[in-house]
C-alpha cells in the first residue's frame, strides 16, 4: 500500500516482513512514542496496537511532516489496516503518465506540476477512467500501455477525511493536435517535458507524484 497521509509517505508492513534496520534513522516501540514532532528521515514505529494506529494517523492528518518517511509495523496487521481504513471515506480515481518520443506529459495545476488524473464515474472501470480523465484534462488522444502503480493519499473535504485510491497507467500519445489545459479543473498548463525537466519540476511537487514518476521509470527499465 503506497500511502501518503497529508503527503507524508507512510507504509504499513506485516510482522514477518524482513527489514534492514540500518536503513532507518530511528526505530521506536509504539508504547514509547507519544508525539511524532521533531522526527526526521526514515522512521520505523514497531509493535503498534490498533488504538495507537488511530493516534498516529490523527497526528499525521492534522500536521505536515515534510521530511519524514514512516514505516509502521502493527502488532496485528489486518486489524490495524481495517481500523485505519475505517477512519476515511474511500474514493477511487485513475490517471496516466503519457509518453511521446523522448518526452512525457505533465500538467500544472494549483501551482504544482502533476500528472492528469480524476475520479471514476459510477460503474466505470479504472482503465476507462484513466483514458477519459487524461483526454479531458489535456485534449490528447491516448492509448494504454501498462500498469505503473497504485497510490493512496488522504485529504479533507467538507470536514470529512477522504482516502483516494488512484491507479496509474503508462500511456502513449496518439494525437496531440488539440492539446490544451482543462481550465475548469484549475489546470493552467499542459506541456511535454524531458526527464531532466520533470526531475526539476517535481522538486516542488507532491511526494505521491514523485513516487508515481519513480515507479514509471522503474516500469520502463
Amino acid at each position: 500500500m503506497n500511502l501518503f497521509i497529508n503527503d507524508t509517505p507512510v507504509k504499513f508492513i506485516k510482522r514477518d516482513e524482513i527489514l534492514d534496520l540500518s536503513l532507518f534513522d530511528n526505530v521506536f516501540l509504539a508504547k514509547k512514542v507519544v508525539n511524532l514532532n521533531g522526527l526526521k528521515g526514515n522512521i520505523l514505529i514497531d509493535d503498534v496496537e490498533g488504538s495507537q494506529v488511530r493516534q498516529i494517523i490523527t497526528q499525521l492528518v492534522e500536521e505536515p511532516f515534510p521530511k519524514v518517511h514512516f514505516v509502521i509495523r502493527p502488532h496485528n496487521y489486518d486489524e490495524a489496516k481495517a481500523d485505519f481504513m475505517s477512519l476515511f471515506k474511500v474514493i477511487n480515481a485513475a490517471g496516466g503518465v503519457v509518453a511521446k518520443d523522448e518526452h512525457v506529459l505533465m500538467i500544472y495545476r494549483l501551482k504544482k506540476w502533476d500528472f492528469p488524473k480524476g475520479k471514476l464515474d459510477k460503474k466505470e472501470t479504472f482503465k476507462h477512467a484513466a483514458l477519459r480523465e487524461v483526454e479531458e484534462e489535456t485534449g490528447l488522444k491516448v492509448s494504454l500501455s501498462h500498469k505503473v502503480c497504485t497510490t493512496w493519499h488522504t485529504y479533507t473535504f467538507r470536514k470529512k477525511r477522504i482516502l483516494k485510491c488512484t491507479k496509474w497507467y503508462g500511456m502513449d500519445c496518439l494525437d496531440d493536435k488539440k492539446m490544451a489545459p482543462q481550465k475548469e479543473e484549475n489546470i493552467d498548463k499542459v506541456e511535454w517535458l524531458t526527464n531532466r525537466e520533470i526531475k526539476k519540476a517535481l522538486s516542488d511537487s507532491y511526494n505521491s507524484i514523485r513516487f508515481v514518476w519513480e515507479s514509471y521509470l522503474d516500469s520502463k527499465s
